[in-house]
């Protein structure tokens, strides 16, 4: 039990160091390079598709879920 604690400390000490470092390479590459144009606009491509495909995802699931009866049986 203990060693799973070690491992699941380990992990969560190298997704908050790659969490740094990715926003610090991002940072730089949209305010210190010619690249921020690109990069913003990856960005928004990137939020946007997401968004709509968790749209799409719930629409899906609202059209595939089964019928319920909203009359109770008595």
């Amino acid at each position: 039990m203990n060693a799973r604690k070690r491992g699941s400390r380990g992990t969560g000490a190298a997704f908050l160091a790659i969490a740094i470092i990715a926003f610090i390479l991002y940072a730089y590459l949209l305010f210190g390079t010619q690249w921020g144009l690109i990069v913003m606009q990856l960005t928004m491509l990137g939020l946007v598709g997401i968004l709509l495909a968790v749209l799409g995802w719930i629409g899906y699931t609202m059209l595939t879920a089964p019928r319920t009866d909203e009359k109770p049986s008595a």
